[in-house]
This record gives structure tokens, sequence and C-alpha cells, in this order.
């Protein structure tokens, strides 16, 4: 029986974790991908140095211990969880030998041994060079995912409406909006459009404290409000990102901050070394190279 280097258990519908896998294929690995359409019907024809574990439906966990219990003993055991718990999940009878955890917190409780790193959503860019007319002062759209946004929401709102109504504010903060830069989506033009012609962008944790705005804010030279980061991925060890207005997490200084930041243009600043931080640190092909290189030092390639 052959050996191979990779065994991806991905889902399909997932662009992130998809981009990150299939970037393993291109660096010139030899790898298989199984998703939750082929799983039931898989018979391991190789060996592989390498198991990543991503599928964790409750209906697929028998499937997959059943693979790595009696054909991948001998596989280094790589568990990817790019969900919003900030606990490591148990998604398999045996340790795995190496955790990458997306929303790895500070409060993050980890049941294994082995080393656990984070990493941050691969988000591309959305720069429009034809729309970098800042129109804008002050952009938000979000969704009610979570409703420890809601204060925040109704807050923004009222500065809108009250002292700061005389900046244009573009607001989308309905249960659902018309650009849906999910995970599973594709951000609409009009949306690229509206990022790319703001000033400002704010941005309040939602399902969890990782998020494709702020990537999505730097990436248009859109200077960024927001909390502070509070995943690891940006910490000082793994890929910082330091290029924002903190505010704090009962957000009474934001109407503070956005008088700070359009005064005697600030905000310029702030976008110009976002962006720049975004392309050299933080595009999808930096986000692959980052997990690339933890998995190198621990992983069997």
């Amino acid at each position: 029986m052959t050996t191979k280097d990779f065994l991806f258990l991905n889902y399909s519908f997932v662009p992130n974790s998809t981009f990150i896998f299939q970037s393993f294929e291109n660096a010139g690995y030899s790898c298989d991908f199984v998703d939750e359409h082929t799983l039931r019907e898989f018979r391991p024809t190789h060996k592989y140095k390498n198991v990543v574990l991503y599928l964790h439906e409750p209906h697929t966990i028998p499937i997959t211990n059943h693979l790595i219990d009696n054909y991948f003993q001998d596989s280094f055991l790589i568990q990817h969880d790019d969900t919003d718990f900030e606990d490591v999940q148990v998604w398999s009878n045996r340790s795995p030998d190496l955790v990458m955890q997306r929303e790895y917190t500070e409060q993050t409780k980890h049941p294994y041994s082995c080393p656990l790193y984070p990493f941050h959503f691969p988000v591309p860019t959305l720069y429009d060079a034809n729309s970098q007319e800042k129109i804008y002062d002050v952009v938000f759209v979000g969704t009610m995912t979570n409703q420890r946004r809601l204060p925040f929401i109704q807050h923004m709102v009222k500065l809108a409406q009250g002292p700061l109504k005389h900046l244009k504010w573009y607001l989308d903060v309905g249960p659902t909006k018309f650009p849906d830069p999910h995970p599973c989506g594709s951000p609409t033009q009009t949306y690229k459009q509206i990022v790319n012609s703001s000033k400002i962008g704010l941005h309040y944790h939602g399902n969890s404290y990782d998020a494709l705005r702020p990537w999505e804010l730097a990436s248009t030279k859109t200077a960024i409000i927001m909390p502070k980061l509070r995943v690891k991925s940006t910490f000082d060890d793994y890929m910082p990102f330091k290029d924002y207005c903190m505010i704090d997490d009962n957000f009474q200084d934001l109407e503070e901050k956005i008088v700070y930041m359009l005064e005697n243009d600030r905000h310029k600043d702030y976008a110009e070394r976002a962006f720049k931080d975004y392309n050299d640190n933080h595009t999808p092909e930096k986000c692959f190279e980052y997990y690339h290189n933890v998995i190198k030092k621990y992983a069997n390639l």
C-alpha cells in the first residue's frame, strides 16, 4: 500500500478550510480529500502520513473514528476547528497530535496535552482601486448573529441619530442584509463598493471573536474601530495585528473614538497601516503560509 502525505476529512461547503487544505496540494504534497458526501463510501487504498480531521457531525464521528482507529493508527492526527467554539472539542476516540483552533482565546479550555495553535479565517481582499473615494464617514454592516451585539448596535444607532448625525453613515443592521460576506457565501458588489468608499468601519463581536469583518475592512483601506481582539491568532507570537483603534468592551467611548479618528484625517494613517499589514501578513496566502509552518514544525513531512 502506497503512502500519501495528507488525508483531509473536510466539509465541501466551507471555502475557508477548503482553501487551506487545497493549498497543501498546490504546494506539491500528495493529498486525498474526503467530504460529507463521500465519507460513507470511502475505503482507504493508501496509508497517510497525516490525517486532518474537520468532519465532526454526530453522524460522521462514528465513521471517522472507525477509520482513525482501524486504518490510521500510525498517522499524525491534526484536529482542524474553525467553528465558533472557544474550547477545544472532542471529535475522536484518539487524542489528536496537534490542534489548530480558530476561536482560540485566553479562556480556551484544552482537554489534550498536544500542541494547540490559533489561526484566523483566510479572507480574500475586497480592495477596489476604482472605489476609493471615501464618501461615507462611518460604516457598519452586520447581522444579529448573537445578542451580545445588540447593545452595541443600539448605542451606535443613537449616535448616528443624535450627537453624530452630521456625519455620513452607512448602516445595515437588520437580522438579514443584502451583502452576505459569510464564510459560506461571497460578498456582493454593493457591499464591496460600500466598504471601499468608507473612512471608518465599525466592528463588534457576534457569535465568535474571530471574524471576517476586520480583514475585509483592512483590505480596503478602511480604518477600523473595534474592541480589543481576543483571538490569539492576532497576538505577537502568531500573526500580530494592532492597526486598529480600540474601544472599550462597553463601547461608551465610541463617540470619542469616531471623532478622534476623523480629526486631522487620522483615519487615513490607520487605514494605510492596516492595508499594509493585511497585504504583508494576513492575506489568504499568508494565512496558509503560517498554517503550513506550524504543520511542518510537528507533522510527518
